[in-house]
């Protein structure tokens, strides 16, 4: 169900629940009153017949030749119903309502009225003549003509209503379908979004909610516009890298293993036109120093392209490794690190690959973009907490030069989002990566 229908049928129900409560209200406070005004009417008859009709005899002879008192000439009297019923049972005198001039309420409001008041019983009056029982008057509660008339207002209050209820629906419904526009652009805008559209804007709206709703929105595209921007990036970047490093791969593989190949064949096919053993012998000492050395370099290559190395110095050399290398390659940078002995038995060994990775990384980084002359890696265990911090900081960071993010940094980001951490980077006087990893428990 719509918004809007949901709305209507909410106001539509609480209407409805109110005009009910007001009927009911209504129809007791009346049937109390009209309850009150037939007993007083009734009590008003008893009193005139006993005092006008018992306490005068001459009236009794008067009337000896038809026995009827005029009752049916009273055709305007409301509320009650007088008979006069002889002695044998006969109704032989009645009043006469005019009942065919008046709206009959339905038969269960008749029944509804009844129930919110106790019946009223109906005054039975004997009749003397010379001392003799001539029959009895009945005067009965006749409630139709005031329940008629409760009927009409009723149902002109219905009427009422009815007309209330279809103006106030058209009300509302021109007022949502104004409120709702903000809410359609809103959906527009996701729609738009969906279908890759991060120029999605939605318009400020004069609704304090749904312009704050807009306001995040904007914020929430300019930022994925910003997060697919890096992500396409960083897939441009990682294949400019592959081809790079296949590019390296094959230059090594061509500038190093290819020449000392070429070595070793150019020895070996000396040595059967060898004049002397000691020429031979030379050759084949060539062949091993030249086999060595492809070794060493295919090593090299191998240490690079995987972490075979972890497994074989272990963590903690492999890091120092990495940093040795590296310092033997920038002397003029001065590195500074410092492993807790703490870290080697907490730290897991599926979280080891990616923190060697970010070092390498963070290094890389330096190497490319900084002019640094100090370096610090400090990777510990806090006394008491679940958790691993690493921290690396250079000097060499110009505040004046700052641009966006490289490959570098978002790599390091993706490592550190994939083993679940949190990264900080400062970028004050000293270019600082604070990374927190907790530990697997």
């Amino acid at each position: 169900m719509s918004l809007k229908s949901r709305l209507l049928v909410y106001i539509n129900s609480l209407l409805l629940i109110t005009i009910i409560i007001g009927l009911l209200a209504i129809m007791i406070i009346s049937q109390k009153n009209i309850r009150d005004e037939i007993v007083s009417t009734q009590s008003l008859a008893v009193f005139a017949i006993e005092n006008g009709i018992q306490k005068n005899p001459e009236f009794y002879l008067f009337q000896e030749d038809d026995d009827t008192f005029g009752l049916s000439e009273l055709t305007e009297l409301r509320h009650l119903q007088i008979q006069f019923i002889n002695s044998n049972g006969e109704i032989v005198d009645e009043t006469r309502g005019d009942l065919n001039n008046i709206l009959q309420p339905p038969l269960w409001f008749q029944n509804i009225l009844g129930k919110f008041s106790s019946s009223i019983p109906s005054k039975k009056i004997e009749i003397l003549q010379r001392g003799k029982i001539i029959g009895n008057i009945l005067i009965k509660p006749e409630p139709i003509y005031e329940y008629s008339e409760i009927w009409e207002q009723v149902n002109l209050g219905l009427w009422i209503m009815l007309t209330f209820f279809g103006f106030v629906n058209l009300i509302i419904f021109i007022l949502f379908s104004l409120m709702i526009k903000p809410i359609n652009r809103i959906i527009e805008g996701f729609e738009k979004l969906e279908g890759g559209n991060y120029r999605a804007h939605v318009s400020k709206s004069n609704i304090l909610e749904l312009n704050m709703i807009g306001r995040k929105f904007n914020s929430m595209v300019g930022k994925l516009k910003n997060s697919n921007y890096k992500i396409h990036k960083l897939s441009q970047d990682l294949i400019n890298v592959q081809e790079q490093e296949k590019k390296e791969l094959a230059r090594n593989l061509h500038d190093e293993l290819g020449q000392v190949l070429t070595a070793i064949q150019a020895e070996a096919a000396s040595i059967p036109n060898a004049r002397s053993k000691k020429s031979q012998n030379l050759a084949a000492e060539s062949i091993i120093h030249l086999s060595k050395n492809i070794m060493l370099s295919t090593r090299e290559i191998i240490k690079n392209l995987s972490l075979g190395l972890l497994d074989e110095l272990g963590f903690e050399d492999a890091i120092k490794d990495l940093i040795d290398s590296w310092q033997k390659r920038y002397k003029r940078v001065k590195i500074s690190s410092k492993i807790d002995g703490n870290v080697l038995e907490v730290i897991s060994e599926q979280d080891q690959p990616h923190i060697y990775r970010i070092i390498q990384e963070a290094l890389t980084n330096i190497a490319k973009h900084s002019k640094a002359k100090k370096i610090l890696i400090n990777i510990y265990h806090p006394k008491g907490k679940n958790k691993i911090k690493i921290v690396i900081e250079n000097d060499g960071f110009n505040p004046n030069n700052i641009k966006a993010e490289g490959t570098g940094l978002m790599g390091i980001r993706e490592r550190v989002n994939q083993i679940k951490g949190k990264i900080i980077i400062n970028k004050g006087k000293f270019f600082k990566i604070n990374i927190e990893l907790n530990l697997k428990e």
